[in-house]
């Protein structure tokens, strides 16, 4: 419920994360698969629409047949948007794939950027992910490996390092406070994204119930600041400044 009102709160205006991913965003051409673009929006990032929006037979919803999206890999990485079932692997290179077929998205984080496609068909899906490139580029290219925020490195970092002192999914996942199926998803992530992605990463020192306890307060904050300070007994300021210490896991930046 909080992601919901959380996503209408960021639709009322832009964030600097917001403008900073409108710059030569993620597209997939000006036409693709014989759709043209039809659309282009601002929600929680920059949207690209690729064809009509049809209504199918005997059901109330309608979709548009390829979307793309551009976030920050602040705003949108594995860890702000988890989900342990989803498989991940790279793609065109070192982009970081993670797809999620119950919504018909796949996320792709490269630099410093995150594109989300959408579409309905799985078919349309794989030409969109071969064709995505930034707008300034004539042609699809290699995608560099994403460069995420250091509170997300930490959050792998604390699986990789007990890891490397414990045997076995349910141990580590009993240490850091975590499911097994996050454990093996952010093992995962960390192979993909190579040792030198977390060299030097210090290993978090607050722990895993302290880190979901200030995502909440997080969006508290930014949902109902006056509210959310009183309740805790903090100025606005002071209770943003807590929040700012877990950057980059909460879903914006």
């Amino acid at each position: 419920m909080l992601g919901a009102m959380l996503l209408g709160a960021s639709a009322s205006g832009q964030s600097a994360d917001q403008k900073r991913a409108s710059v030569d965003p993620y597209w997939l051409g000006p036409s693709f698969a014989g759709l043209q673009v039809s659309e282009e929006r601002h929600i929680t990032g920059p949207e690209i629409i690729y064809g009509d929006c049809k209504l199918p037979e005997g059901e109330g919803g309608c979709s548009w047949p390829a979307v793309i999206e551009t976030s920050t890999t602040c705003a949108l990485n594995p860890i702000a948007n988890e989900t342990p079932s989803s498989p991940v692997s790279l793609l065109r290179g070192s982009g970081l794939m993670t797809q999620n077929d119950e919504v018909g998205k796949v996320y792709v984080g490269t630099g410093e950027r995150t594109f989300t496609v959408e579409t309905g068909e799985p078919e349309l899906r794989t030409a969109a992910l071969r064709e995505a490139r930034r707008r300034s580029q004539p042609a699809p290219e290699p995608l560099p490996p994403p460069v995420y925020p250091i509170t997300v490195l930490r959050e792998l970092k604390r699986v990789t390092a007990a890891a490397e002192r414990l045997r076995g999914v349910k141990a580590i996942a009993r240490e850091t406070e975590l499911s097994p199926e996050q454990v093996r998803y952010r093992l995962r992530v960390a192979e993909l994204l190579g040792p030198e992605a977390l060299a030097g990463v210090p290993v978090p020192t607050m722990s895993t119930a302290r880190v979901k306890r200030l995502i909440q307060l997080a969006i508290l904050v930014r949902l109902y600041p006056t509210r959310t300070a009183e309740k805790n007994g903090m100025t606005v300021a002071e209770l943003r400044k807590l929040a700012s210490r877990v950057r980059g896991l909460t879903g914006f930046c």
